[in-house]
């Protein structure tokens, strides 16, 4: 705003008054929307926001108490009375670089967190001596009283993968049916990397809830090649789901100026990118005339322009029956949630079922059904509440 209006404007007090009021409206706006109505081809529900005062959150998990663990981008952790709708800060936290891309990422809860007590964050990480070298990092703690106590990173690159580019750190972490814990780094804007196997970058890596690496991954006997890889040419996943019924990974990452995707995962395969894709370099300028090529794997869908895909979820919750099994689909720059249907991995029907005006960072099924959403500006979690016709 500075840049396009003079400094005479700016404080004259006409100016101040519309500004003023603007940013009122705006803000009643966003109220408005947090407790509305909302009817689809299939549901109706209502939105009402379920706590309030993040900054930016970025990660949702529940515990087995039907508590939510929230994760916000500047580095604080905090866990959400579900009763009492109130959040208490979590201490202990690893520091993060909250710079950029980076900060206090993803939250995953442990399968067996009843008996184990363990949590799961991604993170941004620095050198020591260098704070501007960062990486994504995974920690695994027991969470007591509000406090992670017995700390261990799972995950940590190597010191000359650590860049002072502030972009695509994934960070998104998932755990399978059989207790594999999976997580996706970005490209980290260096995309000829995504195709290496000797580099951590632009890859969804697998590893046991430990941090140790399963002997079965793909490139565990490939000379040079880290060994944690799943799959790679992926350049910025934000979104991981496993299906409810057939246990397949679903995946979602950002692509340039167009081309975000949908993506199924499965061992060793590459997903092109650079080498393909359906977007083109922010300045308009192509960045491969392929979008498909041997041995490269083709997105379930994709979208073009870009919707800026993020959080993904698969409802498996009993309130939405409409809506079983289906995919809710999180979105950054056009602000809305869509419902894929998915059959025989194929999408059959694509439906914007909220617009948020924010941008949503997660979505997340509840235990008692409601569908949960982490937006932003203001930092808030709403939920949705089914209304039986």
């Amino acid at each position: 705003m500075q840049k396009l209006i003079n400094n005479n404007l700016i404080t004259s007090p006409s100016f101040l008054l519309l500004f003023f009021i603007s940013s009122y409206v705006n803000a009643n706006d966003v109220q408005n929307w947090d407790d509305s109505i909302e009817k689809t081809i299939k549901e109706t529900f209502k939105v009402e926001t379920f706590v309030d005062g993040f900054d930016i959150p970025w990660g949702m998990a529940f515990l087995p108490n039907q508590n939510l663990i929230v994760s916000d981008k500047n580095g604080n952790l905090w866990q959400v009375d579900y009763n009492k709708k109130k959040k208490t800060q979590i201490v202990g936290v690893p520091n993060v670089r909250n710079k950029g891309q980076g900060g206090l990422l993803d939250v995953q809860v442990h399968p067996d967190f009843i008996n184990n007590h363990y949590i799961y964050l991604g993170f941004t990480s620095y050198l020591k001596r260098r704070k501007n070298k960062t990486f994504t990092s995974i920690v695994r703690a027991r969470l007591k009283n509000n406090s992670l106590i017995d700390q261990k990173i799972i995950y940590k690159a190597d010191d000359i993968y650590y860049s002072g580019v502030t972009v695509h750190y994934g960070t998104r972490i998932v755990f399978d049916k059989e207790g594999y814990l999976y997580f996706s780094i970005g490209d980290r804007g260096r995309r000829d990397q995504a195709q290496l196997l000797d580099y951590p970058n632009g890859k969804i890596h697998r590893l046991h809830d430990d941090g140790s690496i399963p002997t079965n991954n793909p490139f565990i006997q490939e000379k040079n090649a880290i060994k944690s890889i799943w799959t790679y040419g992926n350049r910025n996943p934000q979104g991981l789901a496993i299906h409810p019924v057939s246990s397949i990974i679903f995946e979602t990452e950002h692509g340039p100026k167009g081309g975000d995707e949908l993506n199924i995962l499965s061992s060793g395969n590459n997903y092109g990118w650079p080498e393909i894709t359906y977007g083109k370099n922010y300045s308009g300028t192509t960045i491969t005339k392929y979008t498909h090529k041997k041995g490269m794997e083709q997105p379930v869908i994709h979208w073009t322009p870009s919707i800026a895909v993020c959080g993904i979820d698969f409802y498996d919750g009993e309130l939405f029956k409409n809506w079983e099994n289906n995919l809710l689909v999180s979105s950054l720059k056009f602000e809305n949630l869509y419902r894929l249907e998915i059959k025989d991995n194929k999408v059959t029907e694509q439906e914007i079922v909220y617009r948020a005006g924010s941008r949503i960072r997660d979505v997340e099924t509840g235990p008692e059904g409601f569908i949960y959403l982490a937006l932003e500006d203001p930092g808030r979690i709403v939920r949705f509440i089914p209304i039986k016709n």
